[in-house]
């Protein structure tokens, strides 16, 4: 249980240094106004041909708000001006080809499985509840970047909770929460070719990532890993 002490603590760690207040701000501002924007068009029937956009706009702009909020709840020390991960340009890049692939097959075939389509919902939300449980179990031990040094005093070997049954359970939701999208919106060549490449990105990162908690944690880790999965093919 946390007390107002534990909390008190926590963000008297808060780094000003690492944080552009003014991109915090610009960055928040956009954020809301795709929110607010993208309800009205819904609500409105502003695009009612492209709606399903609306609501990937909905998901996208929620879990960029979701990233900071956690962090700042849960790893103070870390929280940084882009910790809402909007300067990543490869996922920029793949939010531009599932948008372009959704309006193509509007244009070409404008016909879309229901059943794909809520599937995608259901592993989308459930892949963006699983990341934000990960952050809040992890706490101070997550961090958005691969830790290379061991920080005793924060930097714990977290096994319970949701890293009881899923080893890894950030990458999991993340992956698990595009992969929705995609089912989502009926893009199959971002859903095979964006999903191979966050496939492999993941395997990359967790094998590189693994190394260092194997070198922190040693026998712990091993046997951590040994009775767990990834359930990402990995």
């Amino acid at each position: 249980m946390t007390t107002e002490n534990d909390t008190t603590a926590r963000y008297s760690q808060y780094d000003p240094v690492k944080v552009n207040l003014l991109k915090v701000m610009s960055k928040s501002i956009l954020l809301g106004m795709s929110i607010a924007f993208n309800i009205l068009a819904l609500y409105q029937q502003l695009f009612h041909q492209y709606y399903k956009l609306n609501i990937y706009f909905l998901f996208l702009t929620t879990f960029h708000i979701f990233e900071f909020v956690n962090t700042v709840s849960f790893n103070t020390t870390e929280v940084d001006d882009d910790s809402f991960i909007l300067e990543d340009n490869d996922m920029h890049a793949i939010t531009f080809l599932s948008i372009m692939e959704h309006i193509l097959h509007i244009w070409c075939y404008n016909y879309f499985s229901s059943v794909l389509s809520v599937l995608g919902l259901i592993l989308a939300l459930s892949g963006q509840i699983i990341r934000s449980i990960s952050m809040y179990t992890a706490q101070e031990s997550f961090n958005h970047y691969i830790q290379r040094d061991h920080k005793v005093e924060n930097h714990v070997l977290v096994t319970h909770g949701v890293y009881k049954y899923i080893r890894h359970p950030s990458y999991f939701g993340f992956f698990w929460w595009f992969i929705g999208l995609q089912l989502y919106l009926n893009n199959i060549a971002v859903f095979i070719g964006g999903g191979y490449i966050l496939w492999k990105f993941f395997k990359v990162r967790i094998e590189f990532e693994e190394g260092f908690l194997v070198k922190f944690f040693g026998q712990e880790y091993i046997k951590y890993k040994r009775h767990t999965r990834t359930f990402m093919m990995i």
